[in-house]
């Protein structure tokens, strides 16, 4: 008689073993919410490094490019701390296209374990990215110098709390989007 091979058991990982839980369980839409604010906590971390290593290393770069967003903001908006409106306008932007891009992967896999197209998907979440960095390029610089001019704080801590703040606010049209729009799963939808 041949033997019958068991296969191992499987190690679960931790997002599959938290899913399992009774509270996952009964509550599946706020343990999606709950797991996507802590991807945007998880991905904020490089988002924010990015954001602090941009804007100490432009501080004094005269010969950024300047586009009409930057004439747009520097019309109202004079340098916060010696950092040049181009400087802070591009640190903002880049640092939040690195966070946004941490966040695509961890949401996907780990918040709605989505099995949607990856090209619809991925093209889906470059215009909520566009549209979140052109709306940060715009919150973020106006928080900071808001922040600034009413703010009790010390001018080292202006930067840090603004950008903080500015990572907040997407959450308005991010969760949303990419629950319903961008990480969605095909077969919630042939079940329904």
């Amino acid at each position: 008689m041949p033997e019958t091979i068991q296969a191992a058991p499987q190690k679960q990982g931790l997002v599959a073993r938290l899913d399992s839980t009774a509270f996952a369980r009964k509550r599946p839409e706020l343990w999606k919410f709950v797991k996507f604010m802590v991807a945007g906590f998880l991905s904020a971390a490089p988002e924010f490094v990015t954001y602090l290593a941009l804007r100490s290393l432009l501080r004094n770069v005269e010969a950024l490019p300047h586009f009409i967003l930057f004439e747009i903001l520097a019309r109202n908006n004079p340098p916060s701390n010696g950092v040049s409106t181009a400087a802070l306008v591009y640190a903002f932007m880049l640092s939040t296209a690195v966070g946004y891009t941490v966040n695509f992967f961890l949401n996907r896999k780990a918040t709605f374990h989505a099995d949607s197209n990856v090209a619809l998907s991925t093209f889906l979440y470059v215009l909520l990215v566009l549209f979140t960095i052109v709306a940060n390029s715009f919150i973020g610089p106006a928080i900071e110098l808001l922040v600034g001019k009413i703010s009790f704080l010390p001018l080292v801590l202006v930067p840090t709390v603004a950008k903080v703040l500015a990572m907040i606010v997407p959450n308005l049209w991010g969760y949303p989007a990419n629950r319903f729009l961008i990480h969605r799963k095909r077969k919630e939808a042939a079940h329904a």
